[in-house]
């Protein structure tokens, strides 16, 4: 047995996020031309209602973002790491957005655009308070403060009610993300699944030390012996699900539990307020659903 009890697709777009405003504020008569690079940004500014002229990476977006999804116009500029820069230059954008950890595009960029820089991810200061920061500020670049206050109001609302449709009493949750076959990705504080977990109330099992981005990278022997129902996050590396469902010490970590491990869809690790809905959506359908069975 592979161990995993599949979580299948929840068409979260409705759920998770509220009904996309108008894509200006209300003293300005014509919408910004922006894009961003990073896509916690992109993914913000959609949920805002904005409608970026251009994104990167678009199928890669669809794979680990997911939700929500981006609008059919909107350019595909190439990499992250290494945008079209010609297709840039015909596009007549007002702002390009990029995150620290684009920042050595900058130089380049502002020769096309007005360059704006806006981060989440510090160490240890990765929390609710930081991610409803994060949207006010995205907000106010792009004229969508009403907007910001109406989708964090109703994030807040939604998280409560997921929050009720708990057990009153769950396992410290282990949430892991599969580089390859002997290594994993194990999110703790500072990840924006953490967020999640604290906005539910569901405690995380590991308590050891992460990055700034909210993970430790590290092998599957150090998973033995921490009490927690392990929570596996897609999308998988190719070959990992087949070689899981014969690996005996891969069994053996989920018996030690005590719980069946559970499989859930992807959420952008590095993601913002929509990522943390996406997600605190997915694990509690994932959680009360087990309780269920």
């Amino acid at each position: 047995m592979l161990g995993f009890k599949l979580i299948a697709s929840l068409c979260l777009l409705a759920s998770t996020l509220v009904t996309p405003a108008l894509a200006e504020d209300k003293h300005s008569d014509t919408p910004l031309r922006v894009m961003s690079i990073d896509w916690s940004q992109t993914e913000t500014m959609i949920a805002l209602g904005i409608k970026p002229v251009a994104s990167a990476q678009q199928s890669d977006y669809n794979d680990w973002v997911r939700s929500p999804k981006i609008p059919a116009e909107t350019v595909d500029v190439g990499l992250r790491t290494q945008p079209n820069l010609e297709r840039l230059s015909e596009l007549e954008l007002d702002t390009i957005f990029l995150s620290p950890r684009f920042s050595s595009l900058e130089t380049q960029l502002s020769r096309i655009a007005t360059v704006k820089i806006l981060g989440l991810y510090k160490v240890g200061e990765v929390n609710w308070d930081a991610v409803t920061d994060f949207t006010r500020r995205m907000a106010k670049e792009v004229k969508a403060v009403s907007q910001a206050e109406q989708l964090i109001a109703d994030s807040e609302q939604e998280l409560n009610t997921l929050k009720g449709k708990l057990p009153a009493e769950l396992a410290p949750v282990l949430l892991v993300q599969f580089m390859d076959t002997k290594h994993v990705r194990v999110f703790g504080e500072n990840s924006i699944y953490k967020v999640a977990l604290n906005q539910l109330g569901i405690q995380n099992a590991w308590d050891k030390e992460t990055n700034a981005w909210g993970f430790n990278l590290t092998g599957i022997d150090k998973l033995q012996g921490i009490a927690g129902q392990i929570v596996v996050i897609e999308p998988l590396p190719a070959g990992v699900k087949e070689h899981l469902a014969q690996d005996q010490y891969w069994q053996y970590l989920v018996k030690q539990t005590g719980y069946p491990s559970l499989l859930v869809e992807p959420t952008w690790s590095f993601g913002g307020l929509p990522s943390a809905l996406r997600f605190a959506n997915l694990i509690t359908a994932a959680l009360t659903e087990e309780v269920t069975q």
